[in-house]
């Protein structure tokens, strides 16, 4: 990568040829870039020169990163800077700077303490905890149904049995079909001597027949 940094995006793309989709980037999403290279000096005989910041161009990426390395007076490291730049299709200002945050309280937690295991780091801030494991979760006093989950799909069997209950990629099943279809492999197995509480390895791949066994 480093020897072919000056290749074009454009025709990185093209030799690769990975499948293309309108929806997303062809070969990555999300891009963090380090910049740790010192600020140029120029010294121009009798002109002054300074730097001047560039309009944010459009999102090439689902998302991107951009850290600056800062130094101070005696070029000692002095922190980090940084930009994040999203796809506004994809996230709004608010998201966009939740992300940054949970970004900047990982960054906090691995430089206090470099050795800390992944586990350990915590990237919510106190009032998302609360809200995601505590709010979202207040189901202790909530009504819970009475059966098993076989129960609740009879119901909707009787109740519905032409609404939709599955889908994978154009293929629809309604949970009559399913009812249907699960009957049917059950009544196969019995008839090879699977009974209560014998164990069927499944293989295969994740679709409709999956949720049938």
């Amino acid at each position: 990568a480093y020897a072919h940094q000056d290749v074009p995006f454009e025709r990185l793309v093209d030799e690769v040829n990975p499948s293309r989709s309108v929806s997303r980037n062809p070969l990555f999403q999300v891009m963090l870039a380090l910049e740790n290279v010192p600020d140029p000096e120029w010294k121009l005989a009798g002109t002054q020169v300074r730097s001047a910041s560039m309009v944010a161009p459009a999102a090439r990426f689902d998302l991107a990163v951009t850290l600056t390395e800062r130094r101070d007076e005696r070029g000692a490291p002095a922190g980090l800077a940084g930009d994040v730049l999203f796809a506004t299709d994809l996230f709004d200002e608010d998201t966009g700077r939740a992300l940054a945050e949970r970004l900047v309280r990982l960054l906090e937690q691995v430089a206090a303490e470099p050795g800390i295991r992944l586990s350990d780091i915590d990237v919510l801030a106190a009032d998302e905890r609360s809200r995601v494991v505590e709010r979202w979760n207040a189901t202790a006093d909530g009504p819970v149904p009475v059966g098993s989950v076989v129960d609740r799909f009879e119901e909707w069997v009787r109740r519905a049995p032409g609404a939709v209950a599955l889908r994978c990629g154009d293929v629809d099943v309604s949970y009559g079909e399913l009812e249907e279809r699960a009957n049917r492999l059950a009544r196969h197995l019995r008839s090879l001597g699977v009974g209560r509480e014998a164990r069927v390895g499944l293989c295969l791949p994740r679709g409709i027949d999956m949720v049938v066994a």
